[in-house]
């Protein structure tokens, strides 16, 4: 009997090939989503997890007094967290920093040494390699980061550095002339990390390889330094320990330890390290760029739709069908078929034919998974679906499909009276004036308005985040540091020789043509800021706020094309700008209450010791990420801060000019190896996640539109030829063209505005949920929700017209005809 089912089951999916191949293909298409989405999905909440701990390391949190979350804190806490707190195990401290690298030719036997630039160097307590999971490849873990100058390698640096990894007592230089000794290699930390190191040193040389004139000033300085986020620190908790205990006394450690000139209201507080990835978006300083759960939610609702609508368009035309085939469900009774034999015969076809589409899905996420992993920059393959509760998960997904698309034909047609079958009278209902295929289509279709709206706006969104005006001129603006990111982007490095040095250097630059103008300055716009302690005339307590500062050389707002409101610019022939002046931006007088920029003019201001009176104004522009909004800033001539060189440049031969600083800073600054970026190419790189991230919900989001507008053309067409009698008698009594079209409009467009006034309860939640700026919030749903609207009619009444107007041409007689 299976054997006759199974026959019976092709037989139909042979004869209504049109209808086999909408379901075949949707199903297949919205499983395909779903699994490529579950296995990103399941990507991104597995970060972190492969640490033996992971339930019990946290990351601690800097809340700052200007309402900025950081992601690092003072080092002065680490070495206190034991003691104060008994939930704390062990704690540790990281820093992350760049740095010239180099290896001798003796090393590894070449006729030369070998330099590199390296990012992501990690100075840490040794509490590190006890907190974190490390898979050692060489050497005695016990000993790592206890012995100074000694660094632990991953295993990609070792093999770049040496070509293996028996490295043992191998040394590398940092700076050039600081010696360090290999004494471990590790396997690298797995992409779902939200952190990787290419070399652990102890957190003390971190101090060693500063120069020699600033290394011990700056030691001291962090060592009693209560307000600078310096390091990223992680803390194991006792086992069974409550973390909103520590969190709770964290406000009483600074009062208890912090000097109170340094105490301004700042806290901390434990992340889970499993929350690392998806929860950081709005904290500050993470050491890698994170994902954000609002993707995830995103996602995850696409695939459920996706599914949905392919399941709607199967249950919908399987139900169809099914009323197709009332007279050979009543001969099949008369034959002496029970209820219970029609049911299985019905559920079993669609099983099937699900089985088919659950096929053809596989097929299509190993052909998609490349793409997905190139959009993503993930390392996905179809191995990952081959954990049991993955396959248990999809073979859910595929039986329940089946049992959801047969189960309701197969229940209602077996329950039918024999005699209505065998007539060919079967409807099926869900109240007085709506039936079921008509209730599923009225969800599918605002299934579609809601997903195409949803779409829109976050790419429009996007758009709008990635296009905004920054306010300063990015246009081949080169950036060249002066040193490697280290600590003294915090403290200040350059001296009286090295300024010499660098006003030399800009001296010959000047020379070339190709050269517009030349700047320096501690930071740089749109891609790293500072914040320190402020105080300014008219403040009602002494305290002071945190403010973000640039420390700028005297042409930084002319290099920038940044405007002035009021006021003036620096200027070296007045001798004391150096020491007593301040330009602010529009936000700051705001804040500070100095009334309009004009009047902000002369207001005095202390810069952490350094007091001054404001002397212009400058427009508001995006200091730093366009994900932020504009706060208040300010600018001093600090020259010990400066940290960058920035060129504007005025050539169609970029490479050339390059190469001719190059050569001059080879010749100017040969301890530092050269490096440099575009400003425009650095800003793009901070959004590269939401480009990405665009991307694939816009590949997503279009495979779910098609998979609904393929249910779509089979529901209308198998509506126009259940109708092609009822059409031919209209035009044997009299029926025009125009008649027959309304006819065919009208059922499928009242659907259509229903499902509309449906849809929009869901699009305001979104809008309102996603979208950041509420003026731009109003006027874009609208916006979009009309375009989506208008672009799901026009896909229904495409189709629409495409078969009304078939049934409208249509031979009368042939209509008539009793086939």
């Amino acid at each position: 009997m299976v054997k006759n089912y199974i026959k019976i089951a092709i037989r139909n999916i042979q004869r209504q090939k049109v209808f086999s191949f909408i379901n075949i293909t949707g199903l297949s298409v919205g499983m395909a989503c779903c699994m490529l989405i579950f296995l990103f999905i399941r990507d991104e909440l597995s970060y972190d997890h492969f640490h033996d701990k992971k339930d019990r390391i946290y990351r601690l949190l800097y809340d700052s007094s200007n309402g900025i979350t950081l992601a690092r804190a003072p080092i002065t806490i680490q070495p206190l967290m034991e003691d104060f707190f008994p939930e704390v195990e062990m704690a540790s401290r990281v820093f992350v920093r760049n740095a010239s690298v180099s290896i001798k030719a003796e090393e590894i036997d070449s006729k030369e040494d070998k330099s590199f630039e390296e990012t992501d160097l990690y100075f840490a307590d040794d509490a590190f390699t006890d907190i974190f999971t490390l898979e050692p490849i060489a050497g005695n873990k016990s000993n790592w980061l206890k012995e100074p100058y000694t660094v632990v390698l991953d295993e990609e640096s070792a093999i770049k550095y040496f070509g293996s990894t028996d490295v043992i007592n191998k040394t590398i230089y940092l700076r050039g002339d600081r010696a360090f000794k290999v004494n471990g290699v590790v396997k690298d930390f797995p992409t779902n990390s939200h952190m990787h190191f290419n070399m652990l040193l102890p957190f003390d040389n971190m101090f060693d390889i500063e120069e020699d004139s600033s290394a011990a000033r700056i030691k001291t300085n962090l060592s009693q330094n209560w307000v600078i986020s310096h390091s990223h620190t992680f803390v194991l908790l006792k086992k069974g320990a409550n973390p909103t205990a520590v969190d709770n006394r964290t406000v009483e450690l600074v009062e208890t330890h912090a000097p109170e000139r340094l105490r301004l209201g700042q806290s901390f507080r434990l992340q889970p390290i499993e929350q690392v990835h998806l929860h950081s978006s709005d904290i500050y300083l993470n050491p890698e760029a994170q994902g954000d759960i609002q993707y995830v939610y995103v996602f995850g609702g696409i695939a459920l739709i996706t599914l949905l609508i392919a399941c709607f368009n199967f249950i919908n035309l399987s139900t169809a069908q099914s009323m197709q085939r009332a007279k050979e469900v009543g001969m099949r009774k008369v034959m002496g078929a029970g209820k219970k034999h029609l049911f299985i015969q019905f559920l079993g076809e669609s099983i099937i034919i699900c089985f088919f589409g659950f096929v053809l899905s596989l097929g299509l996420v190993n052909l998609a998974l490349p793409k997905l992993n190139e959009l993503t920059g993930k390392s996905l393959e179809l191995a990952n679906l081959l954990y049991p509760e993955i396959i248990l998960s999809f073979i859910g997904i595929f039986l329940t499909t089946g049992i959801l698309g047969g189960s309701y034909p197969a229940f209602y047609i077996s329950r039918v009276n024999m005699i209505t079958t065998l007539k060919g009278k079967v409807s099926e209902t869900v109240g007085k004036k709506i039936n079921f295929r008509q209730f599923l289509v009225i969800v599918q279709f605002a299934a579609s308005i809601v997903l195409i709206t949803g779409s829109l706006l976050i790419f429009k969104q996007l758009n709008y985040l990635l296009n905004r005006p920054v306010g300063f001129n990015t246009s081949l603006m080169l950036n060249v540091p002066l040193f490697s990111q280290n600590i003294n982007t915090l403290f200040g490095g350059v001296d009286g020789p090295l300024r010499q040095r660098l006003n030399t250097f800009e001296e010959e630059l000047e020379r070339f043509p190709e050269i517009q103008k030349i700047t320096l300055s501690s930071n740089l716009p749109g891609i790293s800021s500072v914040s320190r302690m402020v105080t300014y005339e008219g403040k009602e307590t002494t305290d002071p706020i945190f403010v973000t500062s640039f420390s700028v050389d005297y042409d930084f707002l002319e290099t920038y094309s940044l405007n002035l409101v009021s006021g003036r610019d620096f200027n070296r022939e007045m001798g004391t700008d150096h020491t007593n002046a301040f330009i602010l931006n529009e936000q700051a007088v705001k804040e500070f209450n100095f009334g309009t920029p004009s009047e902000a003019i002369g207001k005095e201001v202390t810069l952490e010791g350094k007091t001054g009176q404001v002397i212009g104004v400058v427009k508001n522009f995006h200091y730093t990420s366009l994900r932020s909004a504009i706060g208040s800033m300010i600018m001093d001539v600090q020259v010990s801060f400066f940290s960058a060189i920035t060129m504007r440049l005025n050539t169609r031969d970029p490479a050339s000019t390059i190469a001719l600083i190059e050569d001059k800073w080879k010749e100017f600054f040969p301890e530092k190896t050269f490096e440099y970026s575009f400003i425009d190419e650095s800003l793009a790189s901070n959004y590269e996640n939401e480009r990405r991230l665009g991307n694939i919900i816009g590949i997503f989001a279009s495979l779910a539109i098609l998979v609904s507008c393929l249910g779509s053309y089979g529901l209308i067409m198998y509506n126009a030829r259940r109708r092609e009698k009822e059409i031919g008698v209209r035009k044997v009594l009299g029926a025009n063209f125009r008649q027959v079209i309304t006819l065919m409009f009208k059922d499928f467009t009242i659907l259509y505005l229903i499902s509309f006034l449906l849809a929009v309860p869901f699009i305001y939640y979104f809008a309102n949920s996603w979208l950041s700026d509420f003026d731009y919030k109003i006027g874009l749903t609208i916006d979009v929700f009309l375009i989506s609207g208008f672009f799901t009619l026009m896909i229904v009444w495409f189709t629409i017209s495409y078969h009304s107007i078939k049934s409208a041409l249509i031979n009368p007689v042939k209509c008539l005809r009793d086939e």
